[in-house]
């Protein structure tokens, strides 16, 4: 008997676990989420469709200010038609529209009042890699450029010079989580008087927490764009890096140089000494990614639509953050520059 106390406690610690492990492993309903996908470019370079008929049928994809013989000369145009013959042996199978079913399925569940989308994928010629999905939350419509996840290898990426840290997330894996992202553009709240270094931290968390929920069988380094080696130098350096923040005052910092140093796309984020190298960029997001964890560990009732329209401060100061720092000197040994993402790529 006098192990009972010992027992109860093993047992509800074993719970606790499994909810924080389990919270996002939900039951779907059995009604299917019906997903259409269109693809604007198979129209659009086929030739024995008029153009006419393809701008009546995507109003909305054409601008009207361009003229009808550009747009006849772009269905002609080499580069533009080998880009489309790429995305076409790329997306043979198009697996990722799998994966987008299931996300929009768990993104009814918790959002059973938004729009599911119709999507449209097309071509973009290279010209929309960098941003290949928009979302139309009102207009119930999404946007995917398919030329923007053609693979990491791809000679087109090698031809426009995309640097290795942005075309390692240009892979038909990423589409995915690219989508999220495009979701959590138009759902996550945005409040201009909360836009302190610690508040753009965890409103990249929240986007990532968007992804633990929307696509929780996808592993945690594609969600966030690392390698699984970058993931596990996040992880096993968070106390330091949270200690650096900390130490140097920034959190509350409102200086736009530390979102472009620490949240925007880059080859390794910006400590300013030689520990920088072996980081992935965007570290801050991780922080903020585990500080919105850490949040929602001490408040498990909430839901996830609750937890988007929380405020950032709320988030930060209720999860009582403060991971453990090993051994290691993370003090800046140079002064910043004044573009810094510019000075690592030239």
């Amino acid at each position: 008997m006098k192990n009972i106390p010992l027992l109860i406690l093993v047992f509800s610690f074993w719970m606790i676990s499994c909810g924080k492990k389990d919270r996002w492993d939900v039951k779907l309903p059995e009604e299917k989420v019906e997903l259409k996908f269109t693809d604007i470019s198979k129209d659009f370079f086929d030739l024995n469709k008029p153009l006419l008929e393809i701008q009546t049928k995507y109003p909305f994809f054409f601008d009207n200010t361009t003229e009808g013989v550009v747009w006849e000369k772009m269905r002609r145009d080499t580069l533009e038609l080998t880009v489309f013959d790429s995305v076409n042996k790329v997306f043979a199978k198009p697996n990722y529209q799998e994966e987008l079913k299931s996300l929009f399925a768990h993104y009814k569940y918790y959002f059973p009042n938004e729009i599911i989308p119709q999507i449209y994928v097309y071509s973009s010629g290279l010209q929309n890699i960098y941003e290949p999905i928009l979302y139309g939350r009102k207009e119930g419509m999404m946007f995917i450029a398919l030329d923007g996840f053609l693979g990491s290898k791809s000679a087109l990426y090698g031809r426009e010079r995309v640097y290795p840290y942005m075309a390692k997330n240009m892979t038909p894996n990423h589409v995915a989580a690219g989508t999220v992202q495009a979701i959590g553009r138009e759902i996550i709240p945005f409040n201009p008087r909360q836009q302190s270094f610690v508040d753009l931290m965890v409103n990249e968390g929240k986007s990532l927490i968007l992804a633990d929920a929307l696509i929780p069988k996808t592993p945690d380094y594609l969600k966030i764009g690392y390698t699984e080696d970058e993931l596990n130098w996040a992880i096993a350096n968070e106390g330091n890096i949270w200690n650096y923040f900390v130490e140097q005052n920034m959190l509350f910092e409102t200086d736009r140089a530390l979102k472009e140093r620490f949240l925007n796309p880059g080859p390794f984020s910006k400590f300013l000494n030689e520990i920088e190298a072996d980081s992935p960029g965007r570290i801050g997001a991780f922080v903020g990614w585990q500080i919105c964890r850490e949040y929602l560990d001490r408040n498990s009732d909430l839901t996830l639509e609750q937890f988007i329209q929380t405020d950032t401060q709320t988030i930060f100061k209720e999860s009582k953050y403060k991971p453990k720092a090993k051994d290691g000197d993370y003090t800046p040994t140079k002064q910043a520059s004044k573009d810094e993402v510019k000075q690592y790529e030239d």
